[in-house]
């Protein structure tokens, strides 16, 4: 049996062949890929249902189903994109002509994350394959189901020495990759902290890297905000995943003169979309394990519960939360929450609002 050294120098030695560059054989890989995640849609509903709780109607929208429209779009414009593009040529250089004519960067690694473990990996494995590249996919072990389920995939569609898959623990499984071989680029999704690591082990190698990290992201309710369609459009994001997701609202800020209207609302939109016990609601999920289990509810102790709260350890459950009183030093206002906990802090002027963000 080959080592992971092993198989990284193949996978090398198949890309410098040249069998990954022609149209044909990459319009054929993202083929294969669109057909497979078809061909297992209802085992990708059983994997994220297991590691998240996801519905089938939440999986189709931000997994599997988004994952095809990517391939669709790579298979539409797959030819032009990999047609040269003619560009002005300066006066040092006439009478020639020039053109910008795309390369395959060589073999790249795919780090993904836990939260959406099927579509934050193979989403960048279809930009890889169109490019004309060979990839090492890092699926997240903290989706194992998932994690089982994509290894079955790639292993029957490609080849080994075209499209590795590396399961296991990412603190050993890619300090080891990096220290005994060179990619020629990084496409890693996850936390800030673990970015920063990869980011500088990959700069010991000059390996440029794509980093798609968590934020603070602020959510503004000026005086004039219409709440009713506010408050929809925080919790359908916030409370989507369990909250586990980078682009939800990690806090509200609110005009002092809407708090408590945006309150009542809020509580009102999460009953409306869980139901009274949202434990039992298809559409709610649950903390992906124990150890972010335990983070979010050292953060429930960061304010004043005025809605929510409730959990249950045994099911990984956190009751979507709002919380006021919360102080900007507390440590709930000092990370990316990455669950159903929301800050809710007044302000009475815009300029306030800006300061806190800043």
């Amino acid at each position: 049996m080959l080592s992971n050294s092993e198989k990284l120098a193949k996978l090398r030695q198949y890309f410098v062949s040249g069998a990954t560059r022609s149209y044909q054989f990459r319009r054929q890989q993202l083929e294969k890929l669109k057909q497979a995640i078809i061909k297992y849609e209802a085992e990708i509903y059983q994997a994220l249902y297991s590691d998240l709780k996801k519905s089938p109607e939440d999986c189709w929208i931000t997994e599997n189903g988004f994952l095809l429209v990517e391939i669709n779009n790579a298979l539409k414009n797959l030819r032009s994109w990999m047609q040269p593009k003619p560009v002005k040529t300066n006066l040092l250089n006439f009478p020639s002509s020039s053109q910008i004519i795309r390369e395959p960067l060589g073999v790249v690694l795919i780090i993904g994350a836990w939260n959406y473990p099927l579509q934050l990996l193979l989403v960048p494995l279809v930009g890889a394959i169109a490019a004309g590249n060979c990839a090492v996919l890092k699926p997240s072990e903290f989706a194992s189901a998932t994690e089982k389920l994509v290894i079955k995939i790639i292993q029957e569609i490609f080849p080994e020495e075209y499209v590795l898959i590396v399961p296991g623990d990412g603190a050993e499984v890619i300090p080891n990759m990096l220290d005994s071989f060179t990619f020629d680029h990084i496409f890693f999704t996850g936390s800030t902290r673990v970015g920063k690591i990869i980011y500088q082990l990959a700069a010991e190698k000059l390996i440029p890297v794509t980093l798609e990290l968590g934020g603070k992201n602020p959510c503004v309710i000026e005086a004039d905000a219409n709440i009713s369609v506010a408050t929809r459009r925080i919790a359908v994001t916030k409370f989507s995943n369990c909250g586990q997701m980078c682009i939800a609202a990690d806090y509200v800020l609110v005009h002092q003169s809407q708090q408590e209207n945006l309150i009542r609302e809020l509580a009102n939109t999460i009953v409306n979309f869980f139901g009274e016990d949202a434990r039992l609601s298809a559409d709610y999920g649950k903390i992906i394990n124990e150890k972010q289990f335990e983070r979010l509810i050292d953060l429930l102790k960061d304010g004043e519960i005025v809605f929510g709260g409730k959990t249950d350890r045994e099911n990984l459950y956190i009751q979507p939360t709002l919380l006021t009183n919360v102080s900007l030093d507390a440590p709930i206002m000092q990370g990316e929450i990455f669950g159903p906990i929301l800050p809710i802090i007044a302000f009475s002027t815009f300029e306030e609002a800006l300061a806190i963000i800043a």
